[in-house]
């Protein structure tokens, strides 16, 4: 019996000391923050999750740094706290206003090294902050190296500034969403479909890897106004992954969300499209795709087809679970 015992006062001592908890316990719960943007957000099961690490990755221009406004635009209309650690030195505040985000109520910091960085990134989190980006990855440079030569070499100094955010962020007790960006390098050889400077370990230790592609162009009068973004759930460990959907970017600084909206409408039989001409809800029929947005921009009847596209895509969900 006295082994039992010794099992049992071991059991009551992590339970006293917050170490052991239920698979039912409420921390578990994964808590999301959405994007605003259905297609995005339902291929990220809802929206990025909080104490979790989301990395974005991609090509350069290809809106890995927009997702990460669009995220806290979101988060700022909640009149919740956001912080950006530009380690690229790219903020640009003419920019994140025409955007739409109250730079007023943006944190920035451009700290001197990685080390700093990571030391920033970890306290925002601790502290409460409930978005904590880092832009990027790629740009997280040591003391060492900003000290010394430029002549000397270093062995994987940014793998291990990195991994060490990984860990520090892991073992951190937060609530904040993590999201980090990063670049894409060439692979000589055999090798993992994206390659990202700062080693494995982000890999292993992020939550959501998502991937941005530019896709086509959007043009109009004969000049590009913007591009299709691709995004691709690369990895997931809060929900199913390997979704991806297509999201419409103007270089005004927006989602086209009107051009999402009729697609999603003429997909579920809303609407419908006889060469160039569309109709609404069974309305009448208009000449050309922009015609038609420019009618979506009435609230009246945007919020009619929202409102039926719910309960169409509700009724499918029901059919595919009664299946």
């Amino acid at each position: 019996m006295s082994p039992k015992r010794r099992k049992v006062s071991t059991v009551e001592e992590l339970l006293a000391a917050g170490y052991l908890h239920k698979g039912s316990d409420e921390r578990f719960v994964i808590h999301r923050i959405p994007f605003g943007v259905p297609e995005l957000d339902e291929i990220v099961n809802g929206g990025l999750p909080r104490n979790r690490i989301t990395i974005m990755t991609g090509e350069y221009s290809s809106g890995k740094s927009f997702l990460v406004q669009l995220i806290m635009k979101k988060v700022l209309e909640e009149d919740l706290q956001v912080a950006y650690v530009d380690t690229e030195r790219t903020f640009d505040p003419v920019w994140w206003k025409q955007v739409g985000l109250d730079i007023d109520k943006v944190w920035v910091s451009q700290p001197p090294n990685g080390e700093v960085a990571i030391d920033v990134v970890v306290k925002l989190a601790a502290e409460g902050f409930d978005v904590v980006a880092l832009d990027s990855l790629a740009g997280l440079i040591s003391e060492e190296v900003m000290e010394e030569s430029a002549a000397k070499n270093f062995i994987a100094t940014q793998a291990k500034l990195v991994t060490r955010l990984m860990q520090k962020l892991i073992a951190t007790d937060h609530k904040a969403a993590i999201v980090c960006t990063n670049q894409l390098r060439s692979s000589i050889g055999p090798g993992p479909i994206d390659l990202m400077p700062g080693g494995w370990a982000q890999k292993y230790f992020g939550h959501l890897l998502l991937r941005t592609f530019r896709e086509s162009w959007i043009d109009e009068n004969n000049e590009h106004v913007g591009f299709n973004m691709k995004v691709v759930v690369r990895k997931s460990k809060v929900g199913r992954g390997h979704r991806e959907c297509i999201l419409p970017f103007r270089f005004r600084g927006e989602i086209d969300v009107l051009s999402m909206l009729l697609d999603r409408a003429l997909e579920a039989g809303l609407a419908e499209q006889v060469g160039p001409w569309y109709s609404i809800l069974g309305g009448e029929r208009n000449l050309g795709r922009n015609k038609v947005l420019e009618m979506l921009g009435d609230k009246a009847l945007r919020k009619r087809l929202e409102t039926a596209l719910g309960e169409e895509e509700a009724s499918s969900e029901g059919v595919e679970g009664n299946g």
